[in-house]
């Protein structure tokens, strides 16, 4: 059977729209993705049936919140394959998912972050942000034909490089990095590694278990789901040792006017009112 593209665009309301006389064929994909009437009937079910605060709110709806997060929080574990829930912390956007790793992870000066020269701002300003402190960001170059050099980044990593922080299929032209063999090489050396997957993930399986990725993160709207949700992935012991983030409610189980003592893993670095519509 083939592929019925007529059915397929009656989900999307804004394709249901002309521009000039002329239906619309949307390629901008890479930036943003249009959604289709399941995801916007399933915002409207929150705002409509339960919109209330999640991991606070003791009434029946906030209760309904805290189920259907953790619902697509479970979902969101079996679709990459890691290993437990805690491992699942909802962000804004690939960015902000960077940026949590790029500000808690303890990098000190003559510390070393390797990234790509294909890599979107996203995952190039963060570290280029750390050198005031004395970390250093090295760049990996590219092959002539654009693939990633295997041979470039033998020669760069080390003992110093602390962080391998990669984009995992580019915006640019469409190419993926080898990231099993990037990971083997990366751990032999003692270095994490960070997957920047915001453009692998909607198009093909991304096993973190099979990978080995220490970090990984990636956004909704790129999938077909809504904005301003994004999802930061990170093996439980390393998310344990990291810092906190943006603090403030929902991080904390008990303050005074001097200390506090902090959530554990997700809620730690889930601060304030999350976009529960998105998440849902």
């Amino acid at each position: 059977m083939g592929l019925d593209v007529e059915r397929i665009r009656k989900d999307f309301p804004v394709l249901q729209r002309e521009v000039k006389g002329k239906p619309i064929i949307y390629f901008d994909n890479a930036c943003m993705t249009l959604r289709p009437v399941q995801v916007i009937e399933k915002i409207c079910e929150y705002y409509r049936e339960y919109p209330s605060c999640g991991e606070r709110s003791l009434h029946k709806l906030g209760k309904r919140v805290d189920e259907e997060v953790e619902r697509a929080r479970d979902v969101v574990k079996k679709f990459i394959n890691a290993k437990k829930f805690e491992e699942i912390v909802f962000t804004k956007n690939t960015t902000e998912g960077i940026n949590l790793v790029a500000n808690s992870l303890d990098l000190k000066s003559g510390d070393i972050v390797l990234t790509t020269d294909k890599e979107h701002n996203s995952n190039l300003l963060p570290w280029q942000r750390l050198t005031f402190k004395g970390v250093k960001h090295e760049v990996i170059r590219s092959n002539p034909d654009n693939t990633f050099s295997l041979e470039n980044f033998k020669k760069q990593i080390s003992k110093d490089v602390k962080l391998v922080s990669i984009v995992h299929t580019s915006n640019l032209d469409g190419v993926s990095t080898p990231v099993k063999e990037i990971v083997k090489i990366a751990h032999d050396n003692g270095s994490l590694v960070l997957l920047d997957g915001a453009q692998s993930i909607p198009h093909h399986p991304v096993d973190v278990r099979k990978l080995d990725v220490d970090f990984l993160a990636f956004s909704g709207h790129k999938m077909m789901g809504p904005s301003g949700i994004g999802v930061l992935y990170g093996k439980k012991d390393l998310l344990d040792r990291l810092g906190t983030f943006i603090v403030g409610g929902g991080t904390v189980v008990d303050t005074t006017h001097y200390e506090a003592k902090f959530e554990e893993l997700p809620q730690k670095f889930e601060a304030g009112l999350q976009n529960y519509a998105g998440i849902i």
